[in-house]
């Protein structure tokens, strides 16, 4: 009897090494992390780049409007004129995280000489203060457009490679625009 019991369980066990069923659950559960993982970094580093991508063009919509003279003879504020790259960035960007830099200069070598780093217009993480300036210039004038927008990433660790602010935590989005003001009628100016 007791021989019968343990061929039972002998030959029970054998069949269950041999059996095959359930191998591909196994294996799921070791690669699906990994597989969940990457796609979680490509949509992650997908809609940054898209993010950018509509900040730039909102950055571009709203220059033009300076370049022709709206935004002077409208009287744009700093603030009328951060809500317009948001209107026209659209619903993907949270508007109290973008900081807007736009500087007027004698020439485009001037220009290039005094306008800061990117990764400088926006908060500080590291406790200095933050870049600011905002006039719209008058006709003719060489100008820079600068809007930076932090991402905060939804993937830590992983996706520390592309941070540039706040120990690499958080990518600082831009979107620059340099061009000449045209020769417009000034009946009002920026405040």
């Amino acid at each position: 009897m007791l021989r019968r019991i343990k061929r039972a369980i002998h030959s029970r066990l054998e069949k269950m090494v041999r059996s095959d069923k359930g191998a591909a659950g196994i294996e799921f559960a070791f690669i699906a992390p990994v597989f969940l993982l990457v796609m979680g970094i490509m949509l992650e580093s997908g809609l940054m780049a898209f993010t950018e991508f509509v900040l730039q063009s909102g950055v571009q919509r709203a220059a033009r409007e300076v370049k022709v003279g709206i935004a002077q003879n409208a009287s744009y504020s700093a603030a009328d004129f951060k809500n317009k790259i948001c209107s026209l960035a659209g619903i993907i960007i949270d508007c109290n995280k973008v900081y807007v830099y736009l500087r007027p200069d004698v020439s485009f070598a001037a220009l290039n000489a005094n306008i800061p780093d990117p990764l400088t217009v926006g908060p500080s993480y590291s406790g200095g203060g933050t870049v600011q300036n905002f006039g719209c210039g008058g006709p003719m004038q060489a100008m820079a457009l600068v809007a930076t927008y932090d991402w905060k990433f939804n993937i830590p660790y992983f996706m520390n490679p592309l941070g540039n602010v706040d120990g690499n935590k958080t990518r600082r989005l831009v979107g620059l625009s340099t061009f000449r003001n045209e020769p417009f009628p000034q009946t009002a100016t920026c405040s």
